[in-house]
């Protein structure tokens, strides 16, 4: 009985990975707290200092946007790819184990009718089967068994409840029409490209308000400026 590293290691990393997702929200979280506090704040009290420093980071923020706007219509095809393998990763680990993780699968899965990241057979690999479970990785044998099932989720309900019977796959087998053939990772990559004008609208208001938060900021700095010099 020994545990394989190199089985534990793709969990471990996915840990990780939730983690700093988990992080960077938080910070994002502080810093729109941060700016909106200073944004009241500098104009009810007519503070420069914190007025300036509102536009700072919202023109950070406006960078950082854009940034990453450019990064993913640059990287486009390495993203497709990575959120196929973290898909499949999450369907490999995850499901059955995870309540909230394994509830929404079977949404996408039925929704989008879908089955899998890439298809069916990514449930060969899945713990839902025992291939990488905690028994199969003490003892060293992990991988593929020579059959598997999908979840219900995955069923074409217009076949009906003959798809019970379908669900439980061999390896070398042809995935019958009763299940879902799709892969779940291209159909939702699908949507997102079929819904882009709308999702590029949202964007877009996002910055423009964002935009305007600046050029209000720095007028109003600029007036509180000229005040406190008639003042003097």
């Amino acid at each position: 009985m020994y545990l394989d590293g190199a089985r534990m290691a793709p969990v471990t990393q996915d840990i990780e990975g939730y983690n700093y997702v988990l992080y960077f929200l938080m910070a994002v979280g502080a810093v729109m707290f941060i700016m909106g506090f200073l944004g009241c704040c500098g104009a009810f009290q007519e503070s420069q200092c914190m007025l300036a420093t509102f536009f700072a980071l919202v023109f950070v923020l406006f960078i950082g946007q854009i940034g990453a706007g450019i990064w993913l219509k640059s990287n486009e095809e390495r993203f497709k790819k990575l959120a196929e393998e973290s898909m499949a990763k999450a369907i490999q680990h995850d499901y059955g184990y995870n309540d909230l993780k394994t509830q929404a699968f079977d949404v996408i899965q039925s929704e989008l009718q879908c089955c899998g990241s890439m298809g069916p057979t990514d449930w060969a690999d899945a713990r839902f089967n025992g291939a990488n479970d905690g028994n199969a990785v003490d003892i060293g044998i992990a991988g593929k068994l020579d059959s598997y099932s999908t979840p219900a989720s995955c069923c074409n309900t217009a076949y009906g409840s003959g798809c019970d019977a379908a669900r439980k796959l061999l390896i070398s087998a042809t995935v019958p029409k009763a299940i879902y053939t799709d892969g779940c990772a291209k159909k939702m990559l699908k949507l997102i490209e079929t819904y882009s004008y709308e999702l590029l609208a949202v964007v877009g208001a996002i910055l423009l308000i964002e935009v305007l938060a600046m050029i209000f900021s720095m007028v109003l700095c600029c007036t509180v400026r000229r005040i406190d010099h008639v003042k003097a």
